[in-house]
């Protein structure tokens, strides 16, 4: 018996009654699901006290997706309950116009809005699951940090990318089943083309495999400023197959993965301590005893100064010049970076120049001396 008959409905108001009963619930659970998403979210606030930012990348990655999947939801319940999704063992509420003419507006079929809900559900599950990747970038980055780790910045990234393309996969994969489409001959199919694949694109899987090599030797992380042939500056990122380098230039170079694999790479962010080595001239009215004692007290200096690796710092007269007695000065600075290394060779420049003044040593700078003969004589 249906429901209709049991609350004797006459026939006209059938299509009305239904069709409003579906945009009730509709409605509601449109209105309902923001009450939802809310209390889906607040579910996992417990979790940001131990992962900073976590509910904030919580919210990036599943915001969207689940509040399309709430309004996909509510129209899905909407339209079944309504009187236009065709049954195939139900009679259908039809359009009454008078006794004569009734309209059948039942032209979905029950198992074509199964089928399109259920490619949406898997699209947004992929969407979010491919979001959620940044969530366990962060959570190894911060367990990374705590452990001293931070040499394995590269490798998780490059395993994201390895992780979201296989949610990609999967999820093409499902929504061909979805289809009712056989993934056998599918397979069949690539199995026949894959010789004619692999020799089209083997380039890309060649570069693909260097940089699984490069992620497993870990030569140089995100940040590190590297130098390959003729192509130096800091590593911005690495795919698949390529790698990013952004020069000093502010260029972007993005370098093949098989390059960097088959060259030497020589890192420089890696090094414990940076050599600075460079020839001081004096002139040569500058006494020995002078020359010792300005030497002596340069050394000292250098010895003193807390930037500067201790008892590694040479200072010695090294040769007669052109034009002055060169002393070599060679030393160690323990911070690395740019800006440290030249606010050092900095510091030390001006030392010797306010121990020069103090001494009376002169610096000495190219000059020549022109000697005439008198022929007439």
């Amino acid at each position: 018996m249906k429901l209709f008959d049991l609350f004797s409905i006459p026939k006209p108001y059938h299509f009305y009654i239904q069709l409003a009963l579906a945009l009730i619930v509709t409605l509601g659970l449109l209105l309902l699901s923001k009450t939802l998403r809310k209390v889906i979210i607040k579910f996992f606030t417990h979790f940001n006290d131990k992962l900073p930012n976590f509910l904030d990348e919580l919210n990036l990655a599943f915001a969207k997706p689940l509040d399309y999947w709430l309004r996909i939801s509510s129209l899905y319940m909407g339209l079944i309950l309504s009187p236009f999704v065709a049954y195939n063992h139900l009679n259908q509420v039809e359009l009454y116009i008078n006794e004569s003419l009734q309209i059948n507006l039942a032209i979905v079929p029950i198992k074509s809005l199964h089928m399109v809900y259920g490619l949406l559900c898997i699209a947004l599950a992929t969407w979010a699951t491919y979001n959620s990747v940044n969530i366990y970038e962060d959570i190894l980055m911060e367990i990374g940090s705590k452990f001293m780790l931070l040499d394995h910045q590269l490798l998780i990234r490059f395993t994201g990318k390895i992780i979201r393309l296989t949610i990609i996969l999967i999820g093409i994969m499902m929504m061909i089943t979805q289809l009712n489409i056989k993934i056998a001959g599918i397979l069949t199919g690539v199995g026949l083309g894959g010789v004619a694949f692999t020799f089209i694109a083997k380039d890309t899987l060649t570069n693909i495999m260097s940089g699984v090599v490069l992620m497993i030797d870990r030569p140089f992380t995100i940040g590190d400023w590297v130098q390959c042939g003729s192509i130096e500056g800091i590593i911005e990122d690495v795919s698949f197959r390529s790698t990013r380098i952004r020069t000093f230039e502010q260029g972007l170079v993005i370098v093949p993965n098989t390059t960097l694999a088959n060259d030497n790479i020589l890192n420089w962010s890696t090094m414990p301590k940076r050599r600075v080595r460079f020839s001081l001239g004096v002139t040569y009215d500058t006494s020995s005893d002078k020359l010792q004692t300005f030497m002596d007290q340069l050394k000292e200096s250098l010895a003193q100064n807390d930037l500067i690796e201790k008892d590694t710092s040479l200072v010695y007269f090294d040769d007669f010049g052109d034009f002055s007695l060169n002393i070599i000065v060679l030393f160690y600075a323990l911070q690395t970076d740019l800006k440290s290394y030249s606010a050092l060779k900095q510091q030390v420049n001006l030392d010797i120049m306010r121990l020069a003044a103090e001494l009376e040593v002169n610096i000495a700078f190219p000059t020549q001396t022109i000697q005439i003969q008198n022929t007439n004589d």
